[in-house]
């Protein structure tokens, strides 16, 4: 009777810290906030589905917070703020789904390629500009102050300028001013400026083209342990310029664009990806008739796309 009971006592002394076995974690966009409904859809879906619990991270949120709170902040402040946030929720799992939405899927990778002995099982990049954007939607650069330099180029495109003095303007985009408070700017990459994006300090750092030899082989080792990479876009995103930038493909300084196996990230197997792909863990879905903001919640994406790899994660 003394030792059932002590049994007991072992057991229900335990059972409060087991760890669950998978947890799903969502980083919002640009522009957004962590409880926007399409993320509150998304939610529902995955939870009742599968049972699986869903994390909504709540950090620098859409661009009401103050400066150094919203999603205008730099992305190398936002980085290593949300994944402490992420770590602390991870750890009641044995593993976990990392997705990310529009700039929260560059946020994700940023965090998977920093995160030492991370238990990111599979990461879903939805709509997410992982090779970088060579042009910013008028939309996105219309709230932003008046006579700031974003806002002077929104002035410009309107005007419909020639592409010599446009490509001018986009240089501005690589000025510290504007990589300093204006997120978007981080993932900027204009092929035919190359010189200057790689003096920025955020995005040629996450594809490994600067850094030392051992950060590099750091980073590249955190990213290639991933199971799982879902690479999730379509041809009427409309935001992400070129739209084929989410599932790692780009386009050239002369225009034209280049799968994903033909760019510099993939050849030379900068962080990883030509890893993940030779030991078949890379699928792409892509979805025509969405606009950027559909697809958190398009039930396509969700049932099509979203759905089985959740079940995967799970099986396995």
């Amino acid at each position: 009777m003394v030792t059932s009971l002590l049994l007991l006592a072992i057991l229900g002394s335990t059972a409060g810290i087991r760890t669950e076995k998978v947890g799903v974690l969502l980083m919002h966009g640009f522009w957004q906030a962590f409880d926007t409904q399409h993320h509150l859809d998304f939610k529902d879906f995955v939870e009742g589905k599968t049972g699986v619990k869903v994390h909504l991270i709540d950090a620098f949120n859409d661009l009401a917070a103050p400066p150094t709170e919203s999603s205008l902040t730099p992305m190398w402040i936002q980085v290593p703020a949300i994944l402490e946030q992420v770590k602390n929720i991870s750890a009641q799992y044995d593993k976990i789904i990392a997705v990310g939405f529009s700039q929260g899927g560059v946020i994700w990778r940023a965090m998977i390629e920093s995160w030492d002995n991370h238990n990111v099982d599979t990461f879903i990049s939805l709509a997410s500009p992982q090779h970088g954007i060579s042009d910013i939607p008028v939309k996105y650069l219309e709230p932003l102050p008046k006579h700031s330099i974003p806002s002077t180029l929104s002035y410009s495109y309107k005007l419909g300028i020639s592409s010599g003095i446009k490509e001018v303007l986009k240089s501005l985009f690589y000025l510290p001013r504007v990589q300093n408070v204006f997120a978007p700017s981080n993932y900027f990459l204009e092929p035919k400026l190359r010189h200057l994006y790689l003096q920025t300090a955020f995005f040629p750092r996450l594809n490994n083209e600067v850094g030392s030899a051992e950060e590099k082989q750091r980073q590249k080792n955190n990213f290639q342990s991933l199971r799982k990479l879902l690479l999730i876009g379509g041809p009427d995103d409309g935001t992400v310029i070129p739209w084929q930038s989410q599932i790692f493909g780009f386009r050239t300084a002369d225009k034209k664009i280049v799968p994903m196996e033909e760019t510099q990230f993939y050849k030379d197997d900068l962080f990883g990806l030509k890893t993940l792909d030779e030991k078949g863990a890379i699928t792409t879905c892509i979805k025509g008739g969405l606009r950027h903001s559909d697809f958190p919640n398009s039930s396509e994406v969700l049932n099509d796309c979203v759905l089985p790899a959740i079940q995967d994660v799970i099986s396995n």
